[in-house]
Order: C-alpha cells, then sequence, then structure tokens
C-alpha cells in the first residue's frame, strides 16, 4: 500500500480567508473537484490549519473589558458592506445567521476639529467657517452642491476626470468600467490616485479633504483604479452592519463547524518555510517545516497569509526560493497599510457634555478619527451621561508612527518577532486600569474577547496622549482619566499591515488570479484580503478564498452564494 501524506492539504494562517477555505473543503461536495481522489485514497479528505498565535481570527480582533462585560471592542476588523459585499453579508447573515446591527458614522452635530478650530460636521460644507484656502471653483462647487464636507473633492475630481463614473457606480458596473478607463493615454491602474487629484485639487483642498474623509490612505498615492473603488466604498450612503456578538464571532463559528466536519488545527506553530517533495504515488507534494523543528507533508499548501508573513519565511523552494524572482516582484505588488486602533474606557461619558454620543467625530491630529461605542449585547444602546462608556481611536498610514514611538513593544516589532515571544522592554510603562471582578465566563468565547482584552494592553504614555488629544478636539479641559484600555498596532509583524491596497502598474485583476497559484503545476495557493480587489474588507479574503476553491481546486459555490 502506497503511503499518504500526513495531511491532503495543510492551511497556514488562521484568520477569517484560512479558517473560510477549511470550512469549505470539507463541507462541499467533492466530486468532479480536484480533491475527489484525495478524498478517495484516503475515505475522507483530511485538511489540516496551522495557526502561529493561540487562536482563530487573525486582523478580526474582538475584545471586551472587565469594566464593561456585555460590550463588545473591536481592536480589528470592525464591519462589512450589507448587501454590496456578497460573500460576506451571504456568510454572516444566511448561514451562520448571525445578529447584526448597522453602524452609525457621520451625524451632524458631531464634531470636526480641524487645525485646531472647533466645528460641528454641520458646518464642513461652510468654507467660510473651514480653517482652509480653497480656489473659487472649489468653494463654489462645495457651496452648490450640497455635498456636505470637503472629503467629496475627491468625488469631484474623479467624475471631472471619468465622466461615466456616477453613472456605473450607481448602475453597480462602478469595476468594469473602471477597467475601461484611459487617462492622458495610460489605464487607470497606471496612475497613481494623488496624481491624479492634483490635476483638480489645491493644496489646501486637498488637506482638506484628506482631512475630513478620515482615512489618509483614501487620499494616498496607490492604484488609482482600486483606489477610486475603495474611496466610494467610505461615501455617505453606504450601508455598514456590525455583528452583534463581535465581528470575530464569524471565525469563531467557522473554527467550530471546520473541527465538527473532521478539520485539524495546531495552535502555536509558525511556518519557517516549506519546499515540493515526491509523494509516494509519484505525485508533487509540499514539505512544511516548523520553527520547533517539525515537519508536516501535504498534497498542498494553502497559504492563508498576507504580504508580510509570506515575506518572513524562509527562501526557500520552488515559490519562495531566491530563483523565482517573478514571485518577489509580484508578492511585492502591493504596499501594507498601518492602522492603529485603541479604545479607552472611561467612568463616565464626559464627551456627551460637549453634545455628542455616537457615531464619529474627526480631528487632523494623530487620532484622527473618534468613535463613540455603542454599548449593550447587541450594540444599540447609547450610554448614559454618568455610566461608563467606551471611545475608539483609530487612524492608519501617516499617524501611525506618531502612537509606534509611544508603544512599549516597538522593538519586537521591528526585529520582525512573532508576536508570541516576549519583548525585551521599552521605556514606556505599562497602562494600569482600575482594578474590576474579572468573571470566570463559562461561554469560552467570551473567555476568548476577555483574553483578547487583556492581552493587548497600552502605554500610560500612550494613554495620557490620547486622553489629552480626545479633550482638547471636544473642548474639555476638565474629563476624568480613563481607567481601562486595550490597543493595537497593526503594522507590526506578522500582519506588516492592517490592510493592503495595490500599488501603481499593477493590474489587479490580472495579479488577482495569478497570486492564488503562483506556480503553475505546483500545489501551492494563496488567499487573503492583501492580493484581492476588495481590499481592505474581510470580503476580500474570501473573494480570494472562492478562487483558491473553485478555480483551482475545482470546488462548486456554495449553495448560499449568488450571482
Amino acid at each position: 500500500m502506497v503511503a499518504l501524506p500526513d495531511v491532503d492539504v495543510a492551511i497556514v494562517g488562521g484568520g477569517i480567508g484560512g479558517i473560510y477555505a477549511g470550512w469549505r473543503m470539507l463541507t462541499s461536495r467533492l466530486t468532479g473537484s480536484g480533491l475527489a481522489g484525495w478524498e478517495t485514497a484516503r475515505g475522507k479528505l483530511k485538511v489540516a490549519l496551522f495557526e502561529g498565535s493561540d487562536r482563530i481570527g487573525g486582523r478580526l480582533l474582538s475584545a471586551r473589558s472587565p469594566h464593561m462585560p456585555d460590550t463588545t471592542a473591536e481592536v480589528g476588523g470592525m464591519r462589512y458592506v450589507a448587501p454590496a459585499q456578497t460573500l460576506v453579508t451571504g456568510l454572516v447573515e444566511c448561514v451562520l445567521k448571525l445578529p447584526y446591527h448597522a453602524q452609525v458614522v457621520d451625524l451632524p452635530g458631531n464634531i470636526a476639529f480641524l487645525r485646531g478650530k472647533l466645528l460641528r460636521t454641520s458646518d464642513l460644507g461652510d468654507t467660510a467657517a473651514l480653517p482652509y484656502w480653497f480656489d473659487p471653483g472649489e468653494a463654489a462647487w462645495l457651496a452648490a452642491s450640497g455635498a456636505g464636507s470637503p472629503a467629496s473633492l475627491i468625488g469631484r475630481v474623479l467624475t471631472s476626470l471619468m465622466p461615466g463614473l456616477m453613472e456605473n457606480l450607481n448602475a453597480g458596473t462602478l469595476r468594469q468600467y473602471l477597467e475601461k478607463v484611459e487617462i492622458d493615454g495610460l489605464p487607470l491602474w497606471q496612475h497613481g490616485l494623488w496624481n491624479l487629484l492634483a490635476k483638480g485639487l489645491s493644496a489646501d483642498g486637498y488637506a482638506a479633504a484628506r482631512a475630513t474623509v478620515g482615512y489618509d490612505c483614501l487620499g494616498g498615492n496607490t492604484n488609482a483604479l482600486d483606489l477610486t473603488a475603495e474611496y466610494f466604498d467610505f461615501t455617505p450612503g453606504v450601508s455598514y452592519r456590525m455583528v452583534n456578538g463581535g465581528y470575530e464571532t464569524v471565525p469563531w463559528e467557522l473554527q467550530n463547524r471546520f473541527q465538527a466536519a473532521g478539520g485539524e488545527i495546531q495552535f502555536n506553530q509558525w511556518l519557517a518555510g516549506f519546499k515540493g517533495i515526491t509523494l509516494e504515488d509519484g505525485s508533487t507534494g509540499i514539505k512544511l517545516r516548523f520553527r520547533d523543528g517539525t515537519t508536516r507533508t501535504a498534497r498542498a499548501i494553502v497559504l492563508a497569509m498576507p504580504r508580510r508573513s509570506i515575506e518572513l519565511l524562509d527562501p526557500e523552494g520552488k515559490v519562495l526560493g531566491p530563483e523565482n524572482i517573478q514571485f518577489r516582484q509580484d508578492l511585492a505588488s502591493v504596499a501594507p497599510i498601518p492602522l492603529f486602533k485603541c479604545f479607552l474606557l472611561y467612568p463616565n461619558c464626559w464627551w456627551q457634555d460637549s453634545k455628542v454620543s455616537s457615531g464619529r467625530s474627526l480631528t487632523d491630529m494623530p487620532i484622527r478619527q473618534c468613535y463613540y461605542w455603542p454599548a449593550g449585547p447587541d450594540g444599540g444602546i447609547i450610554p448614559k451621561r454618568d455610566a461608563p462608556g467606551l471611545v475608539m481611536v483609530y487612524d492608519d498610514l501617516l499617524n501611525v508612527s506618531f502612537w509606534e514611538g509611544l508603544d512599549k513593544r516597538a522593538e519586537v516589532h521591528k526585529a520582525g518577532l512573532p508576536l508570541n515571544l516576549k519583548s525585551p522592554g521599552h521605556h514606556w510603562a505599562k497602562f494600569q486600569p482600575d482594578t474590576a471582578e474579572i468573571a470566570d465566563p463559562s461561554d469560552p468565547f467570551a473567555k476568548r474577547l476577555a483574553d483578547n482584552w487583556a492581552l493587548h494592553p497600552a502605554t500610560t504614555q500612550m494613554v495620557n496622549e490620547l486622553h489629552r488629544e480626545l479633550m482638547q478636539m471636544h473642548g474639555n479641559d476638565s474629563a476624568p482619566r480613563p481607567i481601562d484600555a486595550a490597543y493595537m498596532d497593526w503594522s507590526r509583524d506578522p500582519y506588516g499591515g492592517g490592510v493592503h491596497l495595490w500599488n501603481v502598474n499593477v493590474q489587479s485583476d490580472v495579479m488577482l488570479t495569478r497570486m492564488t497559484q503562483p506556480v503553475e503545476d505546483f500545489p501551492c495557493y494563496i488567499c487573503g484580503e492583501a492580493y484581492s480587489t476588495n481590499q481592505t474588507w474581510a470580503e476580500g479574503a474570501l473573494q480570494t478564498a472562492e478562487i483558491v476553491l473553485q478555480q483551482r481546486l475545482g470546488l462548486p459555490k456554495g449553495e448560499w452564494q449568488h450571482g
């Protein structure tokens, strides 16, 4: 009898893309797929997932403080766009049937603290009130259009350069349109977005637009095709939904279903590298080598990993070896975007004295975005003024390095070490929260959320600076100090960034497919948000997972998938 490899499919990476791919493999009809023969040889397909940390979820990281144990904070990904993001919407609402709620974002009475001036969101359409110099055309357009914010100036320039843009956006054919657009004789993907915006935005108009859109990366200079599509995911009228129990509920439920179907999960297993081998039946397989010295063999490997995690693997074998220059170039076709999130828990909701209680406020200070976090298990309660409350601070790209300087783990992150190695220590002391009785929940998921909070402590200096900036933007000089805090800098290894964006001169719809199997006729596949055309979203991870499953391995669509 021919000896079989240890597993049929080895999935490396326990983010939503990896656990979703494993669950689909073990719960789909395999007849006619590339996995059918493997199932026959063993009697049942054997899929193992190897995760370097001690949890499934990756950049979906939900957490609960002992001071507000019924309220879930999203330290990682927090929402999806419904119904436009069909894969994640179907998974959450049709398959897992998880309760969800709409997220409140921009409200007229919320704060816009810009260049030291305290304004309200409702003031952002009044150029006379804004501390920026707009050219006459920009000022007239903002006054006449009722756009409501300088952020819309980005859309103004894009629609002037691409007259059919709004028509196709409304028709749901935006991407197909953008793929055909040429500007100055070049396709859109050969332009940087900032370069295009400079054609129609004054310097201060650009500064105002970038400040009020809230995300520095949305005004950046990555691939104009993909970033244009991304920009319209963050415009007024888009419907965001959040999972009541936390976005991490999604990979948690998938983990339970994967294991119930016979899937194996190995935690705290950091892949060092892999090579192709010849299996006993003469086919090409994979030998995986882990940092603890153990090895496993498989018929195929799925790298459910972002760019930086793959870069940290040893340069060996047909895919990662130094002779494969094309793969190294393809791997670098996306830019990791730093993201920072911190939740501050206060003994009371002092910001309500400034007449704000939900949604987000904006500033050009390093905190950039401030969300007044809803309370309760269904995410639908505005806390009373004298009740404990959470504020989320959220920034990207340009300001993350500001907080990194106050990050006690900065040295570990720069050294490229995995997160489960202890820090040699930084000169900033860990923030000491007020004591609270920590429940020992019988629900293992509730324990996971409590652990997630405890494992992501902020530093005293970081909390002090966050608190100072929050008071300044709210015009308050006597707010109580935070009693608890948790944060994450997603630029740390092994993530390298919270999200990814395609570089200029990369044709993402072509690269999307190529990266899912980087070497033809070699059983190594890649999935994840990084190399998708739904970057920055969980939808992108599911999109590339489905390309691997359907186009590469021949699995059928899930019954809940439409279109």
